[in-house]
């Protein structure tokens, strides 16, 4: 009874001493890119804001070791917590990029000032850096539109780089293409008339680099 009393007093030092020898592979936030985005909310002209943010990131026990991020503005006391369920998730081919392109305050204008993106990984370990968000109201900007006219469509925007984008029924993004101002065939930008059966919606993003600002259209149904 001693020895195995012994033997297991042993091994539970030996399994102590084996942990604390453990490396601590915290998290690790890099390069942060952000970005705000006014979305029209109808045909009208009412709109939102929403703020797009992604960090590079890094675990030396892999990506699927991290488990939030979280980003703060403590100013106005916000927050919002991303898992894998809802954070968008990008290889560049030199490293992860973990982010939302779609975070909303309650009153629909983002925040400006410092911001804080903090990651987490499932042992509690922890990495933080900053961003400011300095972007200028854009209340009264001037949204790019588009109308139809049976398959040609006409963008208005003030923006010099606009991209369509073709959406299905449930809104997921099925295609994109650059687009300039004034009329275009919907066959010009979806060669063949893929787009009858590829797509349900189209709109339109407008990007401001001077203010680096997004901006996008309220979508319009293609025809049938």
């Amino acid at each position: 009874m001693r020895l195995s009393r012994s033997l297991s007093l042993a091994s539970a030092l030996l399994a102590m001493l084996a942990l604390s020898g453990c490396a601590v592979k915290p998290p690790s936030l890099g390069s942060i890119e952000s970005r705000l985005i006014v979305v029209a909310t109808d045909a009208e002209g009412h709109r939102e804001e929403r703020l797009s943010c992604f960090a590079s990131v890094s675990d030396g026990d892999g990506i699927a070791d991290i488990e939030y991020l979280y980003v703060v503005h403590d100013a106005s006391e916000l927050f919002w917590t991303l898992t894998a369920d809802d954070w968008v998730q990008k290889d560049d081919g030199s490293g992860f990029w973990l982010g939302s392109n779609g975070l909303r305050a309650p009153d629909g204008v983002m925040p400006r000032g410092s911001y804080r993106m903090i990651l987490v990984d499932k042992a509690g370990e922890r990495d933080e850096r900053s961003f400011v968000l300095a972007a200028p109201a854009t209340q009264d900007r001037a949204m790019p539109t588009v109308s139809l006219s049976g398959a040609d469509i006409r963008l208005d925007t003030p923006c010099p780089l606009n991209t369509a984008f073709f959406m299905d029924a449930g809104d997921n993004v099925v295609m994109t293409t650059p687009l300039t101002s004034g009329v275009t065939s919907l066959d010009t930008l979806w060669p063949g008339g893929a787009w009858r059966t590829g797509a349900d919606f189209l709109t339109v993003y407008g990007f401001d680099p001077k203010a680096e600002i997004g901006l996008f259209a309220w979508k319009i149904r293609l025809p049938d």
